[in-house]
């Protein structure tokens, strides 16, 4: 048979005379062998066992010819169950202690021609004796029956040795690596039986901190790596920021803010109608495509063009002066002898805007004999004196017969002629525009369109009358401005100037801060009342106070804009009211309404925003407790 079980040589002393000599050989001549087998030795896999425990035994004997073998086993108590055999008459075999504890005696006998040899082992089966006193022996998995330290369940040491008896030295200790993945506790390891957890692992989605860091399925797509409430699974397109995600709005910063696939919808610089025009360039409808700088301005009642007018030019107004609009169905409104009705000329025009030109029925006799007649375009053919072509006099007719009395109407024509950046003057020029009289001509600029942080008005264009007027932008972006003209008699139509003014290079947003004087404060003062609580007199009560931003300050030397609020934070009184905002100056004069009571107070608050003139800006806050107590 086979008998694949590990088995440990008893030492000589254990198990009693293990192992026998054959004897010493003579120098004679050899006579022949007359004893009995010799058995060399007896292996037995423990000798202390638990009941019901199978262990491998074997014997290596020798002799002349075959060996038989039996093994048997007995015990001196009144226990007649003493285990049994598999293989009881092999050399190797396994052997089933009782589950009767008690000391066994198994014995091998070894048999050939010449006789037998048999030699016995005592097993105990049981706990046995607990050597070391450590609660437990050999058999219960004292690995180690001579050190009181060692023994199954025992603390770990930082000592080499397996002192639980589990098969492992060391393990469980802060220093010691137990699953090999190159970390220990102390070095951070937060989970030392798996090799798959370590610091700087992978994180995989598992519900588990595989790289040790305290947080569990970080960076991966599952995880709301930012803490604004999204993973990627749910749609975050960049989990590293907390300003970034579904529910984000949209910031004009050339970021998708929302995750939505589209950048800066919906704030001042995106082109949300498509037309080529966000609301920083002048759009002034950006949900309206056919309404941006420059569109043909349509009869619509909205303003196509975005400078500051709803439909204007040849739609409403009668530019030749004919009775007829663009609306009223006028088909040349630059042509005054061309309106519905009129007389049909023979040159090359609809006249009367029926659709067809110089058509039959025109007048062609020459009435007045000035070489024309009405079909040849004499507007007048009772007066010689007034024909195409003829002098223009100054006696209020049309000699010429162009539309046109002696007195004409102005054209203006405006054009920047400066660089268009941020906190630097832009020169207008009105040079251009121009009388057919010759008339001297008064000049009048106004915005239509400005950019959405601008705080300019049409006061502050300098020289706003004059034919080369002047402004410093206080924000990046559109702008138009409109230019009309008049010569005494007439006024000409607004002719719009649109122009996109870039950031200056290189700026750095103001700072805003109150000047010293006014820090936060609490104020107390006080009032009297009548003998049933009402207020007698309290002007203290309602004090007017100035708060001063001249501290404010701006890197670049820029003049700043100063906007103010006001308002009621907590306890008593009426909200602040602004009796000067300063005109966009540093100063601010508000009062205060507060009551009179002997536990009245109120908490009020006032914020400053100061802007440069490429629209930055910076705030700051000024509060004051203000009580008033009744005497």
């Amino acid at each position: 048979m086979t008998f694949e079980r590990s088995f440990a040589l008893l030492p000589a002393l254990a198990l009693g005379a293990l192992v026998i000599a054959a004897g010493a050989p003579s120098c004679g001549p050899a006579t022949p062998q007359a004893d009995p087998p010799d058995i060399l030795s007896i292996q037995i896999e423990d000798t202390n066992v638990s009941p019901g425990l199978t262990i491998g035994v074997s014997v290596e004997a020798v002799g002349a010819g075959n060996l038989s073998y039996e093994w048997s086993a007995s015990r001196e108590d009144d226990v007649e169950d003493s285990g049994f055999f598999t293989e009881p008459s092999e050399d190797r075999t396994t052997w089933t202690a009782p589950f009767e504890p008690g000391e066994v005696l198994i014995t091998i006998a070894v048999s050939d021609i010449r006789g037998t040899t048999t030699r016995s082992v005592p097993v105990l089966v049981g706990a046995g004796v607990d050597a070391d006193g450590d609660g437990f022996s050999v058999v219960e998995g004292d690995c180690n029956d001579n050190d009181a330290s060692i023994y199954p369940g025992a603390p770990e040491q930082i000592d080499g040795l397996d002192n639980d008896c589990d098969g492992q030295a060391d393990e469980g200790a802060d220093d010691v690596d137990d699953d090999d993945d190159g970390f220990s506790d102390l070095q951070g390891d937060c989970n030392d039986s798996d090799a798959s957890i370590f610091p700087g692992a992978e994180e995989v989605v598992n519900g588990v901190d595989d790289d040790c860091d305290g947080r569990i399925d970080n960076d991966t797509e599952a995880y709301d790596d930012d803490g604004d409430g999204f993973s990627e699974d749910e749609g975050d397109c960049d989990d590293s920021n907390d300003s970034i995600g579904p529910a984000a709005t949209e910031q004009l910063d050339d970021v998708d803010n929302d995750c939505d696939g589209v950048v800066d919808e919906n704030t001042v610089g995106s082109d949300d109608d498509g037309d080529g025009f966000t609301e920083i360039q002048g759009d002034c409808d950006d949900g309206n495509s056919a309404s941006y700088p420059g569109a043909p301005e349509l009869p619509d009642g909205e303003d196509n063009d975005c400078n500051g007018q709803t439909d204007d030019g040849s739609f409403i107004l009668d530019d030749d002066g004919d009775g007829y609009t663009d609306l009223a169905g006028d088909c040349d409104d630059t042509n005054p002898y061309t309106y519905p009705g009129a007389p049909e000329y023979q040159d090359g025009q609809d006249n009367d805007c029926d659709g067809q030109v110089d058509e039959s029925g025109m007048d062609g006799s020459d009435n007045d004999g000035d070489g024309f007649s009405e079909a040849q375009g004499d507007c007048n053919d009772a007066d010689a004196a007034i024909y195409p072509g003829a002098i223009e006099l100054d006696d209020g007719l049309d000699n010429d017969c162009d539309g046109f009395g002696y007195t004409n109407p102005p054209m203006a024509i405006g054009t920047v002629i400066s660089d268009t950046t941020s906190c630097a003057p832009v020169t207008l020029s009105a040079v251009n525009s121009y009388d057919p009289d010759g008339d001297t001509l008064d000049f009048t600029w106004f915005f239509t369109t400005t950019p959405p942080l601008s705080q300019l008005t049409d006061d502050d264009i300098v020289d706003r009358f004059s034919m080369e007027p002047s402004f410093v932008p206080d924000a990046a972006g559109y702008w138009a401005i409109a230019l009309q003209v008049t010569d005494g008699a007439f006024t000409s139509a607004p002719a719009t100037v649109g122009f996109t003014v870039n950031e200056q290079a290189g700026n750095i947003a103001p700072v805003a801060a109150f000047a010293a004087g006014n820090l936060n404060d609490q104020q107390t003062t006080n009032c009297s009342t009548d003998s049933y609580g009402n207020c007698n007199s309290c002007p203290a009560c309602t004090p007017s106070l100035t708060v001063n931003a001249q501290a404010s300050s701006d890197a670049n030397g820029h003049d700043l804009n100063y906007q103010w609020t006001a308002s009621k934070v907590s306890g008593d009184g009426q909200p602040p009211v602004i009796t000067d905002n300063g005109d966009g100056t540093a100063q601010l004069d508000l009062s205060i309404t507060t009551t009179c009571n002997s536990t009245s107070s109120g908490l009020f608050e006032v914020e400053v925003t100061v802007f440069d003139c490429n629209g930055a800006s910076d705030s700051a806050t000024w509060q004051v407790n203000y009580s008033c107590i009744a005497n």
